[in-house]
């Protein structure tokens, strides 16, 4: 998706991009009110089947099991878990079709203060052995917002290559999201512990972290003095990930991590708290008090925008940004783990759609170097599979390659199409 300020003809490796975020940042942090449920989405990011706990009807303590995987045969870690982000009672787990996730059952609770939340477990981490590390990092169900995937699963593939270097991304480089810069400023500690755990869990190493740096963002002073670990400023075009690799990761060998991620393995192993919510910016040229907000699992994008308001007809209602988020209809949708920002606008400008011209712009903003035009090609013929095999399970959803377009196509949307279909042909 783009924006008016987007630099459709770069022909660089980046997209110029103007910034909105300073409303929202220096906005104090928020928190979300819950109305009256939460729908928390049944949904494993490793594309597992989930399979609910409690039954309908049944009292749940905040922190416990709604739902969980069927290990695998030999498997260590065990099941993955989804935990309960309020205490309450299970009025139903119903069937839905999410925008963002697709088909799954949900969960929904109504909060009762009178249930009390279930006992968290804490660990010192000198004294945890490493695969006692993993596996209340594996528990705690953390997604990590940078790529979507499950932290967990990060790391072990980590493990497996031998990386012993490590970014946290703090990398807002897209126009109005500032979550990120935000969970910086108000958490730095709690970062810095979520680093010192990942290091651990991977037997060793260093790590940097990584964040934007824009004229319009005043981080707090001291928000560089990260002990141990060393910032890293960027400053440039979107995405900025790329400029950040080929600058101090050429060869690729770093595990990359969201630092609302950082922060959520920190609390599960020092304070035995699982990931239940998320800071999101809130933003666009829809919305009255432009924030960052802390979002429980499974509130719903109406309680969201009733919260912040909205002064304008919200035409454009967006997970994520409009760079590279998915445009939703349904305001009973719940926010999921792992959403950076909610972007509500009345316009969005794009250049008139043609037919792809074959430029290779797509191909040169990429920062995965993906032959994008070639994909489209064959999409556009209908071989979805052979379209799917270019690469698109290495595709991040930057939304770069859509920004660039002369043509105006949605690349961006038919990429993440791909990437659905390129896992699902694995679990066949």
């Amino acid at each position: 998706m783009g924006t008016k300020n987007i630099n459709f003809f770069n022909t660089g490796r980046h997209v110029d991009l103007e910034q909105h975020k300073e409303p929202a940042f220096s906005a104090p942090l928020c928190s979300v009110p819950i109305r009256d449920c939460v729908h928390v989405p049944l949904y494993d990011p490793g594309g597992e089947i989930m399979y609910p706990v409690p039954q309908k009807g049944d009292r749940c303590a905040r922190f416990s099991p709604l739902a969980r995987t069927m290990p695998h045969p030999g498997e260590k870690m065990g099941p993955s878990w989804i935990m309960s982000p309020v205490s309450g009672f299970v009025e139903d787990i119903v069937p839905m079709e999410h925008e963002l996730l697709g088909n799954l059952f949900c969960a929904v609770i109504r909060p009762d203060s009178t249930v009390p939340p279930l006992p968290t477990v804490q660990h010192s981490l000198s004294t945890m052995t490493i695969d006692g590390v993993l596996r209340t990092i594996h528990q705690a169900g953390i997604i990590d917002e940078f790529d979507g995937k499950p932290l967990i699963t990060k790391i072990l593939r980590a493990r497996e290559r031998d990386i012993r270097e490590m970014a946290a991304i703090a990398l807002d480089d897209s126009p109005y999201v500032s979550s990120a810069l935000k969970t910086v400023s108000e958490f730095a500690s709690e970062v810095t512990d979520g680093i010192t755990i990942v290091l651990k869990a991977l037997d060793g190493g260093s790590a940097k972290l990584a964040i934007f740096d824009c004229d319009e963002v005043h981080m707090r002073p001291g928000s560089d003095i990260m002990g141990f670990v060393k910032p890293v400023r960027m400053s440039g075009g979107f995405p900025l990930i790329s400029k950040f690799k080929r600058q101090y990761y050429p060869k690729g060998n770093f595990l990359p991590i969201g630092v609302q991620a950082l922060r959520a393995a920190a609390n599960a192993l020092l304070r035995g708290i699982p990931q239940t919510n998320g800071i999101v910016t809130v933003s666009g040229d829809c919305i009255k008090h432009p924030c960052n907000a802390i979002v429980v699992n499974g509130t719903t994008l109406e309680d969201v925008l009733r919260f912040v308001g909205v002064n304008k007809v919200p035409n454009y209602v967006i997970f994520g940004d409009t760079m590279n988020g998915v445009t939703v209809t349904d305001l009973s949708t719940p926010v999921p783990l792992g959403t950076r920002a909610i972007t509500v606008m009345h316009s969005l400008p794009r250049p008139e759609k043609t037919t792809c011209t074959r430029c290779g712009k797509c191909v040169t903003v990429c920062p995965m170097g993906l032959p994008v035009y070639l994909a489209m090609r064959c999409y556009e013929k209908g071989e979805i599979d052979k379209a799917a095999s270019f690469g698109a399970e290495k595709c991040t959803g930057c939304g770069a390659c859509s920004a660039v377009c002369p043509s105006g196509l949605e690349t961006a949307d038919v990429m993440r199409t791909l990437r659905r279909r390129k896992r699902e042909m694995r679990l066949v």
